[in-house]
C-alpha cells in the first residue's frame, strides 16, 4: 500500500434495544465501544464529572453521574459511629451531608454532587449498616444482612481515591481489607420490588481504556424507575458491571447544593463526588 492509513468505519449496531457505536478499522476488529447518552443531556460539565438529565416524561426524573476517578475524586460520607454496644451510625440528611462535603472543599477540589449510599435499617437512629461500610480506610462493619438477606446476591462496591480506579464485586470480607472505600450493594438483578416503578440508586464501573481497571464510575439516580430502567441507563453508558444501591424513600442526589431528587429520610451514609483532585 501507498498510502500510510486505514479506511474507518463507523457502524451503529443495536442490542436488546440499546445502540452502540462501534468503530471498525479496515480488518474489522473493534477498537473501543463508544457509549450512547440514550435521549441524556449534559447539564454539569466540571473537571472529571458530567451530570445527565434526562426529562422525556415530566413524572419521571432520571439522572446519570459519571465520573472520571483519575480526575475527579469519590468520598464516603458517614454520620458519627458508634462502636460500643454494636457498630452503629447517626443519620443525617442528604442535605447536612451536602454541607459536609462542602465543607471540606480546596483549591484543587470543589463538591459539586452527593448522592445517597448504603442500605440499612430504617428502624433506628444510630442504625445498622446492612451489607458492610468501609470509610476513610476504617471497616465501619461488615453488616449486620450478609448471614440471612439475599443470599448470593450482594455486593461490594469498591474504590480506591487514590488510584483513581473502583470496582463491583461479589461480597467477601477479604474485599474490605483490600481495598480503602467498600460499600455493600445488591446485584442490579436482585428482586427488590423489580418491577415497580420507585425512587431506585445505581453504580455501575466503566474501563475506557482496556487495561482491566475500572477508571470510570457511573451513579443512576431516579425517582420513578423500575430496575430493568437502571440497568439499562448503566449499559447504555458502557457498565460493564453494576449493583443496587439504597433506593425506595432514601433515594436523592444533590448537584451544586440543589437537590435534584429529594429526600425528608435521614441516612446514615452518602457518596460525594469532587471536582479536581
Amino acid at each position: 500500500m501507498n498510502k500510510l492509513f486505514k479506511k474507518v468505519i463507523i457502524q451503529k449496531i443495536f442490542v436488546s434495544s440499546i445502540a452502540i457505536n462501534l468503530i471498525f478499522t479496515s480488518t474489522d476488529y473493534p477498537i473501543k465501544a463508544i457509549p450512547a447518552t440514550c435521549g441524556f443531556q449534559p447539564i454539569i460539565k466540571a473537571t472529571g464529572i458530567t451530570v445527565y438529565y434526562n426529562n422525556r416524561q415530566t413524572i419521571k426524573k432520571q439522572y446519570i453521574t459519571v465520573i472520571q476517578a483519575t480526575k475527579a475524586k469519590i468520598v464516603n460520607l458517614t454520620g458519627t459511629v458508634f462502636k460500643i454496644p454494636a457498630s452503629r451510625v447517626s443519620k443525617k440528611s442528604l442535605s447536612q451531608f451536602w454541607q459536609d462535603a462542602a465543607s471540606n472543599n480546596t483549591s484543587t477540589g470543589k463538591a459539586r454532587v452527593v448522592i445517597n449510599g448504603t442500605f440499612f435499617s430504617t428502624k433506628q437512629d444510630p442504625t445498622g449498616i446492612a451489607f458492610g461500610l468501609k470509610a476513610r480506610d476504617q471497616i465501619i462493619t461488615y453488616g449486620y444482612g450478609i448471614a440471612n438477606e439475599y443470599p448470593g446476591e450482594i455486593r461490594t462496591f469498591s474504590f480506591n481515591p487514590q488510584a483513581g480506579t473502583a470496582s463491583i464485586q461479589s461480597y467477601t470480607t477479604a474485599s474490605f481489607r483490600r481495598f480503602p472505600e467498600v460499600v455493600g450493594a445488591l446485584d442490579a438483578n436482585a428482586n427488590k420490588a423489580a418491577t415497580k416503578y420507585l425512587p431506585r440508586t445505581f453504580v455501575g464501573v466503566r474501563d475506557d481504556n482496556g487495561d482491566n481497571l475500572n477508571e470510570t464510575v457511573i451513579f443512576y439516580s431516579s425517582n420513578y424507575a423500575r430496575q430493568v430502567d437502571a440497568r439499562n441507563a448503566l449499559k447504555c453508558f458502557g457498565a460493564n458491571a453494576s449493583a443496587m444501591l439504597d433506593g425506595g424513600g432514601s433515594t436523592g442526589i444533590i448537584v451544586d447544593g440543589k437537590p435534584l431528587i429529594d429526600t425528608p429520610r435521614k441516612i446514615p451514609h452518602a457518596i460525594a463526588v469532587y471536582e479536581g483532585r
